[in-house]
């Protein structure tokens, strides 16, 4: 690249890292939730979570699914995979849970519970039966009370059609499909009037909304391909929208990312399609409120990442680790969700369970025992800053914190010649920029290989940005995306702590840290302390 276009490139990403980074204008990040589901959590209670909560602590999730499987008091059965099928809910035999749900939510790791149901019935109800289909509206509102009363974020649907029974899909018996269309978005409304009249300001998730055919999303004329494969599954969601109050809101959490992979976009790819093109399935008054109101999410599947290599849902190592394809996947999906992404493993446990009525899963292990780093991987994804603090101390303890940033007197330096020129200098045992328009400081890790990650940290007195940007044999490669620094608040004196954290990839063979500003005359920004630790062995 000819050095007018290096310069270029870095006046854009100063003005851009300074905007992002200043003090004044900056914004919290958006953060994202990872709901833990899988195999385990289908087997335990409610009380048992709480028992095992301080477990879930060490993990990198923010909730879990919850799920009733009960036998009442007066001998009723009752359970989340029989809902539609169930008879009424009794409030009086269920009021109890509510003292557990609020003491789980207490716990950073399980505060975004959700109370699980399935809504795949056994015996399919006929969408003309008012009566099943009240007696359902029924016992979700009673689940809806049980969420609020107990400061769960909500309820998870499941609408997987396990036993075959075609809920959603047009039947020979129904009537004809505009007619059967038309009642399935009148008993949408049906049902969601229960839950939102109880929970007015809940957040629905489930594991497929609208993304539950892909397919539609990719034809000239969605509608029209729902209804020439008999499904009514959209116009039930429609039933919810006309419904839905201005406080609640619901995650397509889209299964099918299962299969997604982030080297391929697929994530991205798939958020731009629930946003746009599934609008076409939305009736138009409902179209602003589904904007409003619906967030992208996605679900992964651990046991993709541990399967032998002739299973279908083999996913196989990057830089030599198959957790690392998981990552790669987890941060492409925080990145593309609004909020929520949830995960599903059926091979193993989140938590080493003990003294549970189904003891399968205190012989199994955990997935952080299958896949070693899992828990701080996840926490890594959502909080840079926790989970980098949390290795530098573990290699603090081990002896082996060893900053690798090269002589300062190998550091680079570049200012836009075509700006405001100002200073540039050594500041102590750091740096400093004053009235420099726009410059940066440079500072190198040469001999880096694909795969490995390191941390950054370092001190801020005043208004800059930093940068982590890659090289391949000293030239700079734009093509490879760069990481910002991410920066906590002033303390008495006015430093900030930046931080970072980076994997390098492919094509890349030396770390640039790019620590500059974007200044007027007369200011000024210092960093010391510059800092960067290679965290793998």
């Amino acid at each position: 690249m000819k050095t007018s276009a290096i310069c270029a490139a870095l006046a854009f990403i100063s003005a851009v890292g300074m905007s992002a980074s200043a003090g004044t204008t900056s914004f919290p990040p958006v953060s994202r939730k990872f709901i833990a589901h899988g195999w385990d959590m289908l087997a335990v209670t409610p009380e048992e979570v709480l028992a095992h909560a301080a477990e879930f602590d060490k993990t990198g999730i923010d909730g879990v699914t919850l799920m009733i499987n009960d036998k009442l008091a007066d001998g009723r059965r009752i359970s989340h995979s029989r809902i539609m099928n169930d008879p009424p809910w009794p409030r009086d035999l269920l009021k109890d849970k509510i003292a557990t749900f609020r003491e789980i939510v207490k716990h950073p790791s399980l505060k975004e519970s959700f109370i699980s149901s399935w809504w795949a019935p056994r015996k399919r109800l006929s969408w003309e039966d008012d009566a099943a289909w009240a007696n359902l509206a029924t016992n979700m509102g009673t689940v809806a009370w049980l969420a609020k009363e107990g400061g769960l974020r909500g309820i998870l649907v499941d609408a997987e059609d396990y036993p075959k029974t075609k809920q959603y899909d047009w039947q020979p018996s129904d009537p004809s499909y505009d007619e059967a269309a038309a009642l399935a978005r009148r008993r949408g409304a049906e049902v969601f009037s229960a839950i939102f009249r109880e929970y007015p300001d809940i957040t629905f998730l489930s594991f497929w909304m609208l993304s539950l055919h892909e397919v539609y999303f990719r034809s000239a004329d969605p509608l029209a391909a729902a209804k020439a494969a008999g499904d009514l599954w959209p116009w039930f969601v429609n039933g919810m929208l006309d419904v839905m109050p201005p406080t609640a809101r619901f995650v397509d959490g889209n299964e099918h990312a299962y299969r997604y992979e982030a080297e391929k976009g697929d994530f991205y790819r798939n958020a731009c399609e629930q946003r746009v093109a599934a609008l076409s399935l939305i009736a138009p008054e409902n179209r602003a409120k589904y904007r409003a109101h619906q967030l992208a999410g996605f679900g992964l599947y651990l046991d993709s990442y541990v399967v032998s290599t002739n299973s279908t849902w083999y996913m196989g190592p990057i830089d030599g680790s198959r957790l690392n394809h998981f990552v790669r996947n987890l941060e492409q999906a925080a990145a593309a969700a609004d909020e929520y992404v949830w995960v599903y493993g059926e091979k193993y446990a989140w938590i080493p369970w003990k003294g549970t009525k189904n003891p399968r899963f205190t012989k199994t292990g955990t997935w952080d025992e299958v896949l070693p780093g899992l828990n701080d991987e996840m926490l890594g994804v959502k909080d840079v800053r926790v989970h980098l603090r949390r290795r530098l101390e573990v290699l603090r303890a081990a002896g082996s914190l060893t900053n690798v940033v090269c002589d300062m007197k190998k550091w680079g330096r570049w200012q836009d010649e075509k700006l405001l020129q100002g200073r540039m200098d050594k500041d102590g045992d750091g740096v400093s920029l004053e009235g420099c328009g726009s410059g940066c400081h440079i500072a190198y890790v040469d001999n880096v290989k694909p795969g490995e990650r390191y941390g950054i940290q370092f001190r801020m007195k005043g208004e800059g940005s930093s940068t982590v940007y890659w090289q391949r044999d000293r030239r700079w490669n734009w093509k490879l995306p760069g990481t910002p620094a991410v920066f906590g608040e002033p303390d008495a004196e006015g430093w900030r702590l930046g931080e970072a954290l980076v994997r390098v990839p492919q094509g890349a063979n030396r770390l640039a840290l790019q620590l500059g500003a974007h200044q007027r005359a007369g200011e000024r920004v210092v960093f010391h302390d510059v800092a960067v630790y290679r965290l793998d062995p």
